[in-house]
């Protein structure tokens, strides 16, 4: 049977560059080859679309500045290899050569709905959420918002812009304060815990509203749950889905931090699967059943396809719990919470695959133009 070409997409200009590169290097080395023939597309900090072999390994990113000077090719973002290359070799590295793609990229400018969106302009199938449903969950504010008309239980919040905070402090201070510390102060459009605070008083409320605005020109700012662990769960296919076992991750911080998930043990080679956790989760099988049914009810909601994590907070003695947020593509792609499944991470990849290529057959069903007369004579 002949291999289809999978193009691997990560990078790109986010605060979560690093470890975006960690997640397509753990995924490139457990591709089953004998099924696939593998394309790195790098995009760099500048925003340049890159390839070439030695994209592959890790050690190639000790030196980004030498990455973009040596170790890489132009990629032509265009779905007509016809036009635009001059040679077979060109061809190849052309968008246009993929048969699918799995998009790696974490944070802004590639989990956001961007490159999904090239992606469907270019006509090349992709394992995770549409256009729609990347935004969606790479905005925490209107995250809350959808899964709150779910009737999915989340804590209170409140949130507002730059321009509110600027023009309009007292008014929403006074908001924020109606709420019990300690809070938490988020940028609406960021992961990995990046730009994340936690204040106990007015003080250091102010203090993570500036930070928080150094990320995003919105803020969240929402309750602690009381008495609270903290649960991850993921959720996997299109149309059909699965939920993975849970896992209790183990903070060393206040809240669970960047360094709790990337720079601990292994993390600056694995990533998320480097981060101390317990697997299962030391709940009862009751609340671990409902959790894994809300975090399903979250990714229909959402129309999320492919392999999602979902975060929660929840109380081990009463069983209440909340949906903190939805990570589209989730470091490490969660394939330890699949490992630990029963599914290996070779496996996780077919399915990606198999999904990326569900979901363009299911559009290519859909009428996208109708014949008309309208420009003619």
């Amino acid at each position: 049977m002949k291999k289809l070409r999978l193009g691997v997409i990560f990078g790109s200009r986010s605060v979560e560059h690093e470890v975006s590169v960690i997640t397509a290097v753990q995924l490139m080395k457990n591709v089953d080859r004998t099924k696939y023939d593998v394309v790195p597309v790098y995009i760099d900090k500048n925003g340049r679309w890159l390839t070439g072999p030695k994209l592959e390994f890790i050690e190639t990113y000790r030196n980004l500045d030498l990455v973009q000077k040596n170790e890489a090719y132009p990629l032509l973002a265009s779905p007509d290899i016809k036009l635009l290359a001059r040679s077979s070799s060109e061809a190849q590295q052309s968008l246009g050569s993929l048969d699918a793609a799995i998009i790696c990229c974490h944070g802004t400018l590639g989990e956001d709905g961007t490159v999904q969106g090239l992606l469907e302009l270019a006509n090349i199938p992709y394992q995770g959420p549409g256009v729609l449903g990347s935004a969606v969950c790479m905005d925490k504010i209107i995250t809350k918002q959808v899964l709150a008309s779910a009737r999915l239980p989340i804590l209170p919040y409140e949130w507002f812009t730059a321009k509110d905070w600027k023009e309009h402090k007292q008014d929403v201070l006074k908001k924020l304060l109606s709420h019990s510390y300690p809070l938490y102060v988020k940028p609406a459009n960021l992961g990995s815990s990046v730009g994340i605070t936690k204040a106990t008083d007015q003080k250091s409320l102010l203090y993570a509203i500036e930070v928080a605005l150094h990320f995003d020109r919105r803020v969240v700012v929402e309750e602690e749950a009381p008495d609270c662990i903290e649960l991850n769960v993921s959720v996997l296919g299109f149309q059909d889905l699965k939920a993975s076992v849970l896992e209790q991750p183990v903070k060393h911080d206040e809240i669970l931090s960047y360094a709790d998930k990337y720079q601990r043990g292994g993390g600056k080679k694995s990533g998320m699967a480097s981060l101390d956790r317990r697997i299962p989760a030391p709940v009862s099988p009751t609340l671990s059943a409902k959790v894994q049914e809300a975090a399903k009810t979250a990714f229909t909601y959402c129309d999320c396809s492919g392999v999602v994590r979902i975060d929660f907070f929840a109380n081990p003695t009463t069983e209440e719990f909340w949906i903190n947020e939805i990570n589209t593509i989730p470091g490490s792609m969660s394939f330890y919470l699949w490992q630990a499944s029963g599914m290996p991470y070779s496996k996780l990849i077919d399915e990606l695959v198999r999904v990326a290529l569900e979901r363009k057959k299911t559009q290519e069903g859909w009428t996208r133009s109708i014949a008309t007369n309208i420009l003619k004579k």
